[in-house]
């Protein structure tokens, strides 16, 4: 099966990505491409969903089956393609952005960025609701064909690891659970150890864990949580801000206040008059 359309430009120049060529090919085991160098000037992203096929670079086979992906940068030298016995299931798309993500930056340093990705993080969903956008394409589809693009590029930014990476997609799962209880519990009276046990990990380890899968401290995490919680209580309640700073996990009013403040700008009782409805 060949599945693959071409999009016009868009009426709209001020997208910060927009794909261009949209694809979803299986049983095609004559799938290969080599281009050379500055033959191709956008972003193309593969996702391998069933079967394998194959890259090269720097003259190195790398074997790409279900749940690997590779992302080659604008210009860059590319040559892949399906295996002919068991040729792969593959969802892609050719792109342009000015977006500055991390696997953007990766690929564009080793001219291909080459990866593991979750197979349960709803990206084939994506691929075919941006596939069913561009078959009936009109114009006013093209904000939502930017925003589903985007969606992809940021959920694969969160649920991939380079084929050699230090944090297994697994522990990054389980790093994110743990965010989440926090998230929701921010008022009880955390400290890194008992997040660190709550996670299974010494608190070295998640510390460093933590970090990499959220791009922040455990502590800056609570904090910002905790703020948001405060926030909230501000606008959609009538509690004084004792019993706000208490519900929101800050044990005294004080240091509250000049936590919110230095994050806000200004004091608890100034943003409840400045954001209430």
């Amino acid at each position: 099966m060949m599945k693959q359309r071409v999009l016009p430009a868009p009426a709209y120049a001020h997208y910060v990505c927009y794909p261009e060529f949209i694809g979803h090919y299986s049983d095609f085991p004559q799938h290969a491409e080599r281009r050379s160098e500055g033959m191709l000037n956008s972003y193309n992203l593969h996702l391998v969903f069933g079967g394998s096929g194959y890259v090269f670079q720097n003259g190195i086979r790398i074997p790409m089956g279900m749940g690997r992906g590779f992302l080659y940068p604008r210009g860059a030298y590319q040559q892949y393609g399906s295996d002919p016995v068991q040729p792969w299931e593959v969802r892609w798309v050719h792109f342009s952005t000015s977006l500055s993500l991390p696997l953007l930056e990766e690929a564009d340093q080793s001219q291909g960025y080459f990866f593991t990705f979750d197979l349960n993080a709803g990206l084939e969903n994506r691929f075919e609701e941006m596939y069913l956008l561009s078959n009936a394409y009109e114009t006013q589809n093209e904000p939502c064909l930017s925003a589903v693009l985007y969606e992809i590029l940021v959920t694969l930014l969160q649920n991939s690891e380079p084929l050699h990476g230090s944090v297994p997609l697994e522990i990054r799962h389980s790093i994110r659970r743990t965010a989440d209880i926090i998230h929701n519990e921010c008022e009880r009276p955390w400290t890194l150890e008992s997040m660190s046990r709550l996670a299974g990990y010494s608190s070295y380890h998640f510390l460093r864990l933590f970090r990499s899968t959220m791009g922040k401290t455990p502590n800056r995490y609570l904090s910002e949580c905790r703020l948001a919680r405060a926030k909230l209580l501000l606008v959609s309640t009538e509690f004084p801000v004792e019993r706000i700073a208490l519900q929101s996990g800050f044990q005294q009013s004080s240091y509250f206040i000049k936590v919110f403040k230095e994050a806000e700008g200004l004091p608890p009782s100034q943003y409840r008059r400045s954001f209430r409805s």
